[in-house]
Formats: structure tokens, C-alpha cells, sequence
């Protein structure tokens, strides 16, 4: 979410949680929720999974839901402060700043991936299904990307803490989606690497799939988290890999990604009908570090110096 998304939950009264773990991640690292908020948490657990859980209900979600909707059958009573609020929410989500929409240069001549993000969700087919890999890239697509459900983004790599997961994860979402939607795969070089036979498996699974991969020929997340402490980057690079050879090799379509203007092969595969399996070896500068990793490197900083004082 945009800062001003955040700051606009951080002003909650009441949080109700449905589900949700509180993880590090969810509570964006202990900055999200505002410290007078109430915070209910619906869960399966014995007990609240985060000490920031005020009242907790332990029950399934969809029963615990049906019985909320039951009770406000009646509608909620209008109330002049909270229309006025959400009038003045509304505002300030509109007016406030997006995203960073990237820059068309960077040092050293890659994309930027923030760029290209942009870029690919106005070529991507608006009926798409989304599945993450772990890694560095991991806040592209659900920052950059309209994800049309719920259900639409699937975030295996998250969920595990682990990379290589993504292609055994998007052969699972090819076998269930319907009605058509487009399996979309975001992956680093490092995490394909890791499951590259999988590849094959998607080819043959998948009615319709766009792997993009963000190739930085490095494992950025360590290029960030301790090169840029000083420690040497040489066992954090990965010789980079002609991943568009590999695919077609195995059948898929594919193209590498230097410039925004190489999308129009995606385009033209999409515009074709969008069948099969196309790989997009999209070249990305190591340069650009993703915000939610500065978050995380922050709060580890914080928590260091809490310890220490």
C-alpha cells in the first residue's frame, strides 16, 4: 500500500482482524496500526497469534462472518462523523502520493523494475491470476499490479520465507483457475533457478501463463541486506541467465527484456490469443532497492538498538 494508504489505517478505531496472523510483514514491521487502535482478531488458533490483539474470538472466519452480517442486518445508523471521514479518506487516498513510477535511467543501463512493473500491467491480461516466487522482487506486483480477486494472488514464497517455489506454485494455479484467466508467474533469477524444471511442468499444465522474470543476475535481496554493509557481493551474483533460450528450448514463447519497447513481444503473444506459456526475461537493474526491504532493514536496526540500550 501507498504511505497514505497506510497512514489512513494507522487511524483506525477499531481493527478487526479475519484470519490474518499479524505477521512482521501484515503489521508493516510494528508501524501499521496506530497505538490506541482496538484490535479483534478472528482466528482457528487457542489464543491471539500477536500481543496487539485486544479481544480475540477463537472461530472460523466464514461462520464468525455470517454471524457479524447477521447482526447488522438492521444497517448501521448514519452517523455524520464517520461519512465525513470516510468523505475526507476518499480525498486524501486520491490526492496523496503513489508509487514511485521508476526512472528511465539507472546506472548501470538496466530497467528499473519499478518501471517496468508499470509497464507490464498495462500489458498483462486484465483476467489474470498472480502467483510470487520469494525474493527481492516480491512488492512489484501487488504495488504496481491490479489484482482483480482476492484469490488472485497467490504469494507462496511470502508465506514460506523461502525462494524457488514460484513455478511449482504457478503448475498448481494453471490446474485451478477457470474460466480462462491467465497464470501470471513473477519470479527472480535466483528462486527459477532453484525450481527450473518445474518450467517444463508449467509449459505442459498451463491453457495460459506469463513468467516474468525479474533477472538482476544476483540474489538482490542480499546485495541489499549485507552488500550494502560492506560485505563482498561476489558469492551474492549469479552469472545471468538467457532464461528466453531455456524456454524455448522447452516449447514456451519468450523474449528478453532490455527496454520497455521489447514488451511489444508480450503484446503481440497476448494479442494472438494468449495461449501457451510465455517467458519474459526481463533484465533488471540491482540499483533500485524495493521499500518494503528498507522497512524491514530499518526495524532490524531498531530492534538491534532497543537490545543494546
Amino acid at each position: 500500500g501507498t504511505d497514505t494508504a497506510a497512514g489512513l489505517m494507522g487511524e483506525a478505531d477499531v481493527v478487526l482482524v479475519a484470519g490474518a496472523s499479524l505477521s512482521p510483514f501484515t503489521m508493516r514491521f510494528g508501524h501499521l496500526l496506530g497505538p490506541d487502535s482496538t484490535v479483534i482478531q478472528i482466528d482457528t488458533a487457542l489464543q491471539p497469534t500477536h500481543p496487539r490483539v485486544d479481544t480475540f474470538v477463537s472461530a472460523d472466519v466464514k461462520s464468525a462472518a455470517g454471524r457479524i452480517l447477521g447482526m447488522l442486518e438492521g444497517g448501521i445508523p448514519a452517523d455524520t462523523r464517520s461519512e465525513a471521514w470516510r468523505a475526507e479518506a476518499r480525498k486524501r487516498l486520491s490526492e496523496g502520493p503513489a508509487h514511485h513510477p521508476g526512472s528511465a535511467e539507472t546506472p548501470d543501463g538496466r530497467l528499473d523494475p519499478r518501471s517496468l512493473a508499470r509497464a507490464l500491467d498495462t500489458v498483462l491480461p486484465e483476467r489474470r491470476t498472480v502467483v510470487q516466487d520469494g525474493g527481492h522482487f516480491v512488492g512489484w506486483a501487488p504495488m504496481y499490479w491490479r489484482i482483480p480477486r482476492p484469490q488472485d494472488l497467490v504469494m507462496v514464497g511470502t508465506a514460506f520465507q523461502a525462494i524457488g517455489l514460484g513455478l511449482a506454485s504457478a503448475v498448481g494455479a494453471a490446474r485451478a483457475v477457470e474460466d480462462g484467466r491467465t497464470v501470471v508467474l513473477a519470479s527472480g533469477d535466483g528462486g527459477l533457478l532453484m525450481g527450473l524444471s518445474d518450467l517444463e511442468s508449467l509449459i505442459g499444465a498451463a491453457s495460459s501463463a506469463v513468467v516474468v522474470i525479474y533477472n538482476d543476475a544476483a540474489y538482490g535481496a542480499e546485495i541489499h541486506q549485507y552488500g550494502s554493509q560492506g560485505l563482498t557481493e561476489k558469492p551474492m551474483l549469479i552469472p545471468e541467465v538467457d532464461f528466453s533460450g531455456i524456454a524455448r528450448a522447452l516449447g514456451a514463447e519468450s523474449a528478453i527484456i532490455r527496454s520497455l519497447a521489447d514488451l511489444s513481444a508480450l503484446q503481440d503473444w497476448i494479442d494472438a490469443g494468449a495461449k501457451g506459456t510465455f517467458v519474459a526475461d526481463c533484465r533488471i537493474t540491482s540499483s533500485v532497492r524495493a521499500p518494503w526491504l528498507s522497512e524491514w532493514m530499518a526495524a532490524k536496526q531498531e530492534a538491534k538498538a532497543a537490545v543494546a540500550g
